[in-house]
Formats: structure tokens, sequence, C-alpha cells
């Protein structure tokens, strides 16, 4: 018999060659590529530097001037008020004192449309009355003894 022995046949592939870029178009090919890698650059620094980019961006309002309630006092003394006159900004509270001998009622003026500002009852020796202006305007009272007795809160 004759002897078989197997043979190992490799085939050999065929390499595919890329054709050599030389000339303009490995210029051109390189000017493409830098573009857009620097387009690419710009973008990403863009965002890292600007955080807030598609966000709304909030609109500018104008600082307004908060002031803390105050509290004054208005003294009362020998059917005096002291001061006669206090100018004061809304929302700030006047503290009527009662500083006399006898007790006194503080009531609203006649042409006042302050609802609300009486004491309701007497202030007695020592004690006060407090009142929050809350509304902007020029507004009178006087004792109920004496409507001579008289002061004035000018609310700004």
């Amino acid at each position: 018999m004759t002897d078989f022995e197997p043979q190992l046949v490799v085939a050999k592939k065929k390499e595919k060659k890329l054709p050599a870029i030389n000339g303009p178009g490995l210029f051109w090919m390189l000017i493409v590529l830098t573009l857009v890698l620097f387009g690419l650059a710009v973008s990403m620094l863009g965002r890292i530097q600007n955080p807030n980019v598609g966000l709304p961006t909030p609109t500018e309002t104008l600082p307004t001037e908060i002031k803390p309630s105050r509290i004054y006092t208005v003294s009362y003394k020998s059917g005096v008020f002291s001061p006669t006159n206090l100018r004061i900004h809304a929302g700030d509270t006047v503290r009527f004192k009662n500083e006399s001998i006898f007790p006194i009622r503080i009531i609203s003026g006649p042409d006042s449309s302050l609802v609300g500002f009486d004491s309701i009852g007497d202030i007695p020796q020592g004690s006060y009355f407090s009142f929050t202006f809350a509304a902007k305007g020029i507004f009178d009272y006087h004792g109920d003894r004496n409507i001579k007795e008289t002061g004035t809160i000018i609310v700004r």
C-alpha cells in the first residue's frame, strides 16, 4: 500500500493594500482633523468654565431696602405727648407710655382713617399701649379727656 500522508496546505490571504496618501490629500486631511479636535476642545473647556450653560439666566432685580422693624416710644406726661411728631416706617411699632399720675386713653384723630388705633381702655400710670403701623400716611391722635393733647405719627 501506499503511504498516504496528509499535507497541510496553507492558503495565502490576499492583503489589501491601502492606497498611499501623500501630497495635497494628506495635507487637507490633517487640517480637517486639527479643526475637529480644536472644536471639541473648545466645546469641552467651555462647559467646564461655565457650568450654567443651558440653564435659564435669572433676571436681575434691584435690591430693595429691607429695614428691620423698630419700636419707638411716645411718652405722655403733664398733658403733653413727647415727641409730638414722630416719623417712622411702615411696619414699625409705637409704644405710648403713660408717665403721668392719671390714666389716659389714646384714640385716633377725627380725620384719621386708621382703623383700630385706639387704646380701647385707660392706660394706667407706668403702663403702655403698643400699635404697629402697617400703612403709610399721616395719623393724628389725642387723649380722650382733652382733644388739645395731640400728636402725629408720619409713616413713610
